[in-house]
């Protein structure tokens, strides 16, 4: 089956664990010995972090960010297709496209829940 795809976090980890490497001025084998990974797995990670996180998880780690220090009052998004559809207690819906992540999920649903009871259209 093989391991999952890498996500945010495994990227700003090894982004971490290279930043100490370069800091601790050791042989690749022995900080990997060290830290418990193999070079191989060592040089894999430096060679995706060349090209540096991808666009997609540079978005999510600034909505995290913002999430987290209590900026974020709204999240913009586009929405192209909505195959995600989450209907809140205070009547509002959030429609969200496929491959959102978890920091601007929780931010939407935070800032649409937030909102004053929904009034919809008078019948």
């Amino acid at each position: 089956m093989g391991r999952p795809p890498s996500d945010l976090d495994d990227y700003l980890d090894w982004q971490e664990r290279l930043e100490n490497y370069k800091a601790s001025g050791l042989e690749v084998s022995v900080f990997c010995l060290q830290e418990g990974f193999s070079p191989t797995t060592f040089y894999k990670w430096a060679g995706r972090l060349k090209a540096g996180i991808p666009e997609s998880m540079v978005v999510e780690k600034a909505a995290r960010e913002r999430a987290e220090s209590g900026e974020a009052v709204f999240v913009p998004i586009s929405l192209k297709a909505s195959p995600v559809v989450i209907e809140l207690p205070n009547g509002g819906s959030v429609r969200l496209p496929l491959g959102v992540g978890q920091a601007v999920l929780v931010e939407v649903i935070r800032a649409v829940g937030a909102l004053r009871p929904w009034k919809g259209p008078k019948s």
